[in-house]
């Protein structure tokens, strides 16, 4: 199951808080359409939530009808969703009822009170941040009220406090279950103070203590450990391609601030970081947009190696770079009044032709369609047409290019014709002819009447 931050929104490659990616299958068709959260359970133990939280919270927003039930762990939203629209409404529902709003941490618990006609309490682990939920910022607030925390979490954990050891069952007996009922959920450090208090330091609870030691590292060593294995490689590639290419345009910036976008190891680097995050074809355009200005014939030469080895071999990404032009003359007066005309687009296409960054056919097809996906329809015609005449001359240099080595083929001199005669005395003989001797004629005189052999 793939593995993605709790808050989407940090960029942070170290950041440790996990959930399972949303998983959701749509089941049924007309009016018995519903979507079945397939992992709601999994997203919920990761956020320190009830499931029945979540699955709700996507009712409200939705205004759809939900079934929950935890027997089965089955969790249904009415009609047709897909995963992206539902992992969206996932953050809305983190940034409300899980972020801590002073650090950002999703460590936090909730517990309700009904004094003063009843509050949601929000207490942060981390930062020791206190503080209430507004009982009229969401419709959920009210569920939550008649569904506080801790009997949710009781009713979630029951199953997996029947399925426990014997050895764990007889400690959660002796010290009672004041540790559960504190933070809404078993705190196992916690639990292990209070049996050693209560088993009065014997040799039997020193036993149970060096058995749980054992018992609950390992599975946490082990998480951390494929955490740490798939954190930099797969949480990256799970964000959506504009995640992706803003994580990139971020690095490239900053390089470009630090002046390093010249270093060798440093293209290397991001050539690196643009493979990880598989958007080699997009990267000419993210480090088009970041790198120039309408002093753009400048820095193709100041950039020269960065491009060139992000757009080798990589026709599409050497589009891509013509589509970041076509960009920024869109989004920018300043580079519009430089180079948004005939005699300075000529002069651009023509420095990434001759610094070999992007091929005639590559030209050729970018011209043949206008997009406006980069800009407006006008914009990129206008860029279009004056290009006309730098395509005009790209087509005639190819077919002057091509009837001169025909030409030079017709001029060679055909090859010099080598006889191997074998002689008794000095063994190969090498006699060299001139290809363009005359030909010999080559006749027979029979009976007084001479015959051309060549008529024969």
């Amino acid at each position: 199951m793939a593995m993605i931050n709790v808050n989407r929104q940090t960029n942070d490659m170290f950041y440790r808080y996990k959930m399972p990616k949303l998983l959701a299958k749509v089941e049924g068709t007309g009016n018995g359409i519903k979507t079945v959260i397939v992992n709601a359970s999994a997203i919920a133990k990761a956020l320190n939530r009830p499931t029945t939280y979540v699955t709700k919270f996507f009712g409200c927003e939705l205004g759809a009808q939900v079934q929950m039930n935890a027997k089965d762990d089955r969790y249904i939203v009415n009609g047709s969703h897909d995963c992206e629209k539902l992992q969206n409404l996932l953050d809305a529902f983190i940034k409300r009822f899980v972020l801590c709003p002073n650090c950002d941490n999703p460590e936090t618990r909730l517990s309700f009170r009904k004094r003063n006609g009843g509050e949601i309490h929000q207490r942060c682990i981390a930062c020791g941040y206190t503080g209430t939920i507004n009982m009229a910022s969401h419709k959920l607030t009210t569920y939550i009220a008649k569904n506080p925390p801790d009997a949710e979490d009781k009713s979630e954990t029951t199953t997996e406090t029947k399925t426990k050891g014997k050895s764990k069952g007889k400690k959660k007996e002796a010290g009672g279950t004041k540790g559960d009922s504190d933070e809404g959920s078993p705190n196992e450090n916690n639990s292990k103070t209070n049996g050693t208090s209560k088993n009065g330091g014997g040799s039997g609870g020193d036993e149970d203590d060096d058995d749980d030691w054992g018992d609950d590292l390992s599975p946490t060593m082990t998480e951390l450990n494929t955490q740490i294995k798939g954190m930099i490689q797969t949480d990256d590639l799970d964000k959506p391609l504009a995640e992706r290419c803003d994580k990139f345009k971020c690095l490239v910036e900053k390089n470009k601030k630090e002046e390093k976008l010249k270093d060798i190891d440093t293209i290397k680097d991001l050539i690196a970081e643009a493979e990880r995050l598989e958007i080699m074809e997009q990267a000419p355009f993210v480090v088009g947009q970041s790198v120039f200005t309408e002093n753009i014939l400048k820095e193709i030469d100041e950039y020269k190696s960065l491009l060139t080895r992000l757009c080798a071999k990589n026709s599409k990404g050497q589009k891509y770079l013509l589509h970041a032009v076509e960009a920024l003359i869109g989004d920018h007066e300043e580079i519009r009044a430089k180079i948004y005309n005939k005699k300075a687009m000529s002069k651009v296409l023509l420095k990434f032709y001759d610094e070999d960054l992007i091929e005639e056919e590559t030209f050729y097809g970018w011209h043949e369609k206008v997009s406006k996906r980069f800009t407006d329809k006008t914009t990129s015609k206008g860029i279009r047409d004056m290009s006309n005449d730098f395509i005009q001359w790209l087509k005639t240099a190819e077919e002057s290019s091509d009837e001169d080595e025909d030409e030079d083929d017709k001029d060679k001199l055909p090859e010099p014709q080598i006889d191997f005669t074998h002689t008794a005395g000095s063994g190969i003989e090498v006699k060299v002819e001139s290809a363009n001797k005359a030909p010999v004629e080559q006749t027979i005189e029979y009976n007084g009447e001479i015959i051309d052999v060549d008529n024969i």
